[in-house]
């Protein structure tokens, strides 16, 4: 499996002059699913336009742009070449009716492999199943639909990613839940050894099973000689799971990370827990907000597609 790569910084080809936008929208279709974990379905996504897809970011953004219900595609601008900026296709997507809207989703690629133009797309199945949930549960080879990501031939812009320290770390804390794990697989199989700590919830143990590069065994997680993993356990629905966590860590360690020049923290999940647990490490902690990366993936309540 080819995971993203640290971003590198390429000079911008003199094609991007005429590129109205960081992203580029690639038609793909679905060459293969597997079922991972109680909670996670692979799907990996092919198609000849990956072939430029830039894979610069451990944590990269891309959006899919997921098929109605009933298999179509409403026609709202995405795919004209140049893509459009948002500014324009989003809003021919806003002005649709609401029930002729594609889903579109955030997620990060476990694996990138553009001289294969293969994508790995893991999703975590939540309950109930929304829109992305329910697709990933039923498509199958061949069903087509479109992502946007970084185009190669633009050039390195940043633009999705989001760990981008001001230095190489020398010590990471990593937090997220479900949504988080491909990526947290992406950063921990690119960080040194044994710099990275783990806050990850789970409502499902066995979702752990995805193939994060950490030590096994003991009740609640393992501090070993790779990287160090606590897991949370999810109590029912319980929002403040994760934030309680990241409190009762940083009342043992928070001040004394903050003062670690090498230190720095990446989080992700559900946008509000998300916001919230990056205010108690800047705020309480004192960690400088430039060494603090967060991403919203989802949100309590409705859809996060901005």
């Amino acid at each position: 499996m080819s995971r993203p790569s640290t971003p590198a910084a390429p000079a911008a080809p003199a094609a991007a002059a005429a590129h109205p936008w960081e992203y580029s929208a690639f038609r793909v279709a679905v060459a293969r699913t597997q079922r991972l974990s109680p909670g996670f379905v692979r799907v990996t996504l092919a198609g000849e336009e990956l072939r430029h897809f830039a894979p610069w970011g451990l944590d990269q953004r891309i959006k899919l742009v997921l098929p109605m219900a009933d298999g179509s595609r409403p026609d709202f601008g995405l795919l004209d070449r140049p893509t459009p900026h948002p500014k324009e296709w989003y809003a021919r997507w806003k002005a649709l009716p609401e029930d002729r809207r594609n889903p579109l989703r955030t997620y990060t690629p476990a694996a990138i492999r553009p001289a294969l133009g293969e994508i790995d797309v893991e999703l975590f199945i939540h309950e109930p199943a929304g829109p992305a949930s329910s697709w990933a549960l039923a498509c199958a080879p061949g069903d087509e639909l479109v992502l946007t990501g970084p185009d190669a031939r633009v050039g390195f812009t940043g633009y999705g990613i989001h760990f981008m320290p001001p230095s190489p770390p020398s010590r990471l804390l990593l937090v997220g839940d479900e949504s988080a794990l491909p990526a947290i697989g992406n950063l921990l199989a690119a960080a040194p050894s044994g710099a990275s700590e783990v806050l990850l919830e789970l409502g499902d143990p066995a979702d752990e099973l995805l193939s994060l590069p950490l030590p096994r065994g003991g009740e609640n997680g393992v501090a070993g000689t790779a990287h160090a993993l606590r897991v949370v356990p999810r109590a029912g629905r319980d929002p403040d799971a994760l934030e309680l966590a990241v409190r009762e860590w940083g009342e043992e360690h928070g001040a004394e990370f903050a003062a670690d020049p090498g230190a720095y923290a990446w989080l992700a999940g559900e946008a509000g827990a998300t916001m919230r647990i990056r205010r108690v490490m800047s705020a309480e902690w004192g960690l400088p907000k430039e060494r603090i990366a967060s991403l919203g993936y989802w949100k309590h309540g409705g859809p996060l597609v901005g």
